[in-house]
C-alpha cells in the first residue's frame, strides 16, 4: 500500500510539475552542437539567431504553444549543421541539439568558396574557423545543385571520402581537380608534377601503385624529371618527361 501511494504521490508530482512548465513563459534557447574531431565552424549564437528570425515571438510564448518542430526547422537553415532536434527543458527552455558536418574538401565552384562535407552537403566557408582539407575545383559543366549532385561532384565525393578515410594517402595530396569529362587531376604535396587519376574506379590499387613509384622509382629516376605520373591504367604507372 505506501509503494502504491508513493507511486500515485509521484505520478500527480510530475502531472503537476508538467501543467506549471507548459504555462510558464519560455525560458530562453539552449543549444548544444556536437562538433567531433574537426574545427567548430559555428557558433550556438548563430543558431539562437536564425530561430529567433522564424520565430520571433518565441520568448513571449508559453512552453505549452512552442512547437518543437518549427524551431528545429529554424535552426536546420544553418548550413553547418544536420541531425537537428528541439525539445523544452523542466525549466521551461527551448533545448535544440544537432550535429556540425565534417567538412572533406574546399570546393571552388563557379566563383564560390564552398565547403564539401561527407554526406555529399554543400556548406559556405565561413568566418568562425577553417578547416585543413582538401582544395578541390574543376572544368565544371553544370550549375551547382544542392539537391542532387551531378557526375562530376559524384566523383569529387567518392575521392574525397577516400582520402579523409585512408589517412595513409591523404598526406600525399594537396589538391584535386575534376576536369570536364569526369576524369580527375591531382596535385601531389611533394614534387613537381601532377598525377592523372583518371576514373575515381580501384582507388585502393591506384594509390598503392602511387606509394610503390613514389618509394621505389623516384628516388632513382629523381623528383623533378616528370611532369606528369598516370595511374589511369590498370595495374601501371605511365610517366611523362618534360618536352625540351
Amino acid at each position: 500500500m505506501l509503494i502504491l501511494l508513493g507511486a500515485i504521490v509521484l505520478a500527480v508530482l510530475v502531472v503537476v510539475a508538467n501543467i506549471s512548465r507548459s504555462n510558464r513563459q519560455v525560458q530562453g534557447i539552449e543549444v548544444n552542437i556536437r562538433y567531433g574531431h574537426a574545427p567548430v565552424l559555428v557558433a550556438e549564437q548563430t543558431v539562437v539567431d536564425s530561430i529567433m528570425a522564424e520565430v520571433p515571438t518565441l520568448y513571449a510564448m508559453l512552453v505549452k504553444d512552442v512547437d518543437r518542430g518549427a524551431v528545429a526547422e529554424a535552426a536546420s537553415n544553418v548550413p553547418y549543421l544536420k541531425d537537428v532536434s528541439a525539445s523544452l527543458s523542466v525549466s521551461g527552455k527551448v533545448v535544440v541539439r544537432a550535429t556540425q558536418r565534417q567538412p572533406i574538401a574546399r570546393l571552388f565552384y563557379g566563383g564560390r568558396e564552398l565547403y564539401f562535407d561527407s554526406d555529399g552537403g554543400i556548406m559556405p566557408v565561413g568566418t568562425v574557423g577553417d578547416c585543413d582539407v582538401l582544395v578541390a575545383g574543376g572544368d565544371f559543366v553544370e550549375p551547382l545543385r544542392v539537391d542532387s549532385l551531378n557526375s562530376q561532384m559524384q566523383s569529387l565525393l567518392v575521392l574525397a571520402k577516400f582520402l579523409d578515410r585512408e589517412r595513409k594517402y591523404r598526406g600525399l595530396i594537396d589538391q584535386i581537380y575534376i576536369q570536364r569529362d569526369g576524369d580527375v587531376m591531382m596535385v601531389p604535396k611533394i614534387g613537381d608534377h601532377v598525377i592523372e587519376l583518371g576514373a575515381v574506379d580501384e582507388l585502393e590499387s591506384k594509390f598503392s601503385n602511387l606509394v610503390t613509384f613514389y618509394e621505389k622509382g623516384m628516388p632513382r629516376a629523381g623528383w623533378n624529371t616528370y611532369v606528369k605520373i598516370s595511374l589511369k591504367f590498370k595495374d601501371q604507372v605511365v610517366c611523362t618527361k618534360e618536352k625540351k
